[in-house]
């Protein structure tokens, strides 16, 4: 074992030195990245302030502030009203939401109430954005003080008293608080970034492992390989050695796109980058198989290259990478004959947090069983010399 594992650390070692490859390996992949992180990255999260003027000062008011603070991304700002009137005449705000004396009073005793938004203009985006929120927490806490209303008038003259209605209606209304966060969270568009990070990462180990397949073509034709088989190594030992490297070269793209990815745009924990590379290792040993399938098939570095490419990219484009395939249809059909499919519907798994790695069982199972039957395939077609010499 001591022997396939030096030739892949040489083989390593030359990648660490080929300027075109790390090139391509590694700086396009990261300058992509970057272009990524500015499109997506910075407007990954809702970050806001409310401006805030509560002339009520009541207990339902602090409520609604309290509520609005918890908010996640949106900042409370109080301000007097004459603060706010400035700051709108001087476009320092677009928008101020000014909650009127009365406001606890009215909701208490179950009057309507209202809350005025001061605009300049349409009062911009953020400000439209804001004002909803303000809207559908002072909604919710209108809605609750309805329901007390119609819980006490309900059962009026029965005996039941104040402080029991209140104990068995707060856990109910929290309940329900949480089911309202819930059915507005679930269906949301996943971040962008999300998305395309699996497709990106799966599509540069494709197009790097099966490119380097023209290297073993070359060093088939100048007789190096067989130069090689003059020495203590086997015919097995050279080719577990060339698998170990191109699965070594993945994974030094694989760590170096994760950790970028990880860090900075946030796309989960350390818990789920342990993870997923993890996963990524399995990816990287189906993806070598590929890769040495297409090198023992092709008798060119030519004919190895437009393979490769054709494969990189007929399994990008219909694996669904950056565009929608749908659950039924042709697309759809395709995209499960494809190696990417699996390695990003594993990946997406394990980081929107759906069961981590032991829950990508039948996604693994299939790259197991690519890499394996990848790894039978390349063995029988690999070549230390072209054919007729």
């Amino acid at each position: 074992m001591l022997r396939p594992l030096l030739i892949a650390w040489i083989e390593l070692k030359r990648f660490g030195t080929d300027r075109g490859a790390i090139a391509f390996s590694i700086a396009l992949p990261i300058a992509l990245f970057a272009l990524m992180y500015g499109v997506f990255g910075r407007g990954a999260s809702f970050s806001a302030a409310a401006s805030m003027v509560d002339l009520d000062g009541g207990p339902l008011a602090g409520e609604l502030l309290d509520r609005l603070e918890a908010v996640e991304g949106l900042r409370v700002d109080l301000m007097t009203e004459a603060e706010a009137d400035r700051a709108l005449d001087r476009s320092r705000i677009l928008t101020a939401v000014v909650i009127p004396t009365g406001f606890s009073e009215g909701l208490q005793s179950g009057e309507p109430v209202s809350i005025l938004f001061k605009r300049r203009g349409s009062g911009g985006e953020t400000g439209q954005i804001v004002s909803h929120i303000v809207q559908g927490v002072a909604q919710d806490i209108a809605g609750e003080f309805e329901a007390r209303k119609l819980a006490r008038d309900g059962l009026a003259g029965r005996g039941v008293p104040e402080a029991r209605i209140e104990q068995t209606m707060t856990p109910l209304l929290d309940e329900a608080r949480a089911v309202a966060v819930e059915r507005r969270t679930v269906g949301e568009e996943e971040a962008p970034a999300g998305r395309l990070i699996p497709g990106v990462l799966t599509m540069f180990l494709m197009l790097a492992v099966t490119l380097s397949a023209s290297s073993i073509v070359d060093e088939r034709r100048m007789g190096t390989l067989e130069r090689l088989l003059t020495t203590r190594l086997t015919v097995n030992q050279l080719f577990l050695g060339k698998f170990l490297a191109s699965v070594g070269r993945a994974m030094v793209q694989a760590l170096i796109l994760l950790s970028l990815a990880f860090a900075i745009l946030r796309v989960a924990d350390a818990a789920a980058f342990a993870q997923v590379v993890a996963f990524s290792l399995l990816i990287a040993a189906a993806i070598s198989a590929l890769g040495l399938v297409v090198a023992g098939a092709a008798r060119t570095s030519e004919q190895a290259t437009w393979g490769a490419v054709f494969l990189s990219m007929s399994m990008t484009v219909f694996s669904g990478a950056f565009i929608s395939v749908g659950e039924t249809g042709p697309l759809a059909f395709l995209s499960k004959l494809t190696l990417n499919k699996y390695a990003m519907d594993g990946l997406h798994g394990i980081t929107s947090g759906n069961a981590g790695l032991a829950g990508q069982g039948p996604e693994a199972a299939i790259l197991a069983g690519i890499t394996v039957a990848g790894f039978i395939v390349a063995r029988v077609v690999f070549r230390t010399a072209q054919k007729g010499e």
